[in-house]
């Protein structure tokens, strides 16, 4: 999948949305956080459901603050943990690219 880390002013909600434009629906969702100083960090547990009956190609939307930053994320599909490497836009878009076009699966 892909993550799409836009300015939250660009766009109003985040989450996995479908390559039709729909967002798959929010099942649950918990938040830590930790205070050190001036620095807040967040780790966020969202579920999301499947609902329908053939797999699905999504985007991960998280809208940020220019001030904010992701240092990691990890997913877990159908019991399979996936550990994303960011890489900025562009670079990620052609290796994903290059991965559907040699026949892999996204996650």
């Amino acid at each position: 999948f892909i993550i799409d880390m836009a300015e939250a002013s660009e766009q109003s909600s985040g989450g996995l949305v479908k390559s039709n434009g729909q967002s798959l629906p929010l099942r649950s969702l918990v938040v830590e956080g930790d205070v050190k100083g001036y620095i807040l960090g967040l780790q966020a547990r969202l579920s999301y459901e499947n609902d329908d009956k053939d797999p699905l190609e999504v985007m991960f939307r998280m809208p940020l603050e220019s001030t904010q930053a992701v240092v990691g994320l990890t997913a877990v599909v159908d019991g399979r943990k996936i550990i994303a490497e960011l890489q900025e836009k562009e670079e990620a878009r052609t290796a994903y690219d290059d991965a559907i076009a040699g026949g892999q699966t996204s996650a």
